[in-house]
């Protein structure tokens, strides 16, 4: 089974941001021993501060992560990845970013009725 999870975070700089010129997303997502996926999103590239610039200021921002997976769920075949990632300008200095983490191979454990016929009653 296949699930996305969205993660939303506004950046904000400390100049204007006329224009992203380059982007790029790595990440150091890994499933840990307790169950949990953390690590960090690191986001950089280049951005003009004035639109009739021809030059380009850097950044880089590494941003944390964690999300704990249910103990219902198998994940001994978990494989994580970005299934999407898009980012906008909001205002003049906020760089609102929008990241679709996957977890793939996560599957359902199954429920054992102990001896009930037809499981327990709600």
């Amino acid at each position: 089974m296949k699930q996305i999870i969205p993660f939303k975070k506004d950046i904000l700089f400390r100049s204007i941001i006329s224009e992203i010129v380059s982007i790029s997303l790595e990440h150091t997502l890994r499933l840990t021993e307790d169950k949990t996926i953390s690590g960090e999103f690191i986001i950089s590239g280049q951005y003009k501060v004035n639109s009739s610039s021809i030059n380009a200021d850097n950044f880089y921002y590494n941003i944390p992560f964690e999300i704990d997976i249910d103990d219902s769920y198998d994940f001994s075949n978990i494989r994580i990845d970005i299934d999407d990632f898009y980012y906008e300008i909001v205002g003049s200095n906020i760089l609102k970013i929008n990241i679709d983490v996957s977890m793939d191979g996560l599957i359902s454990k199954e429920v054992t009725n102990f001896g009930l016929e037809n499981g327990p009653k709600l």
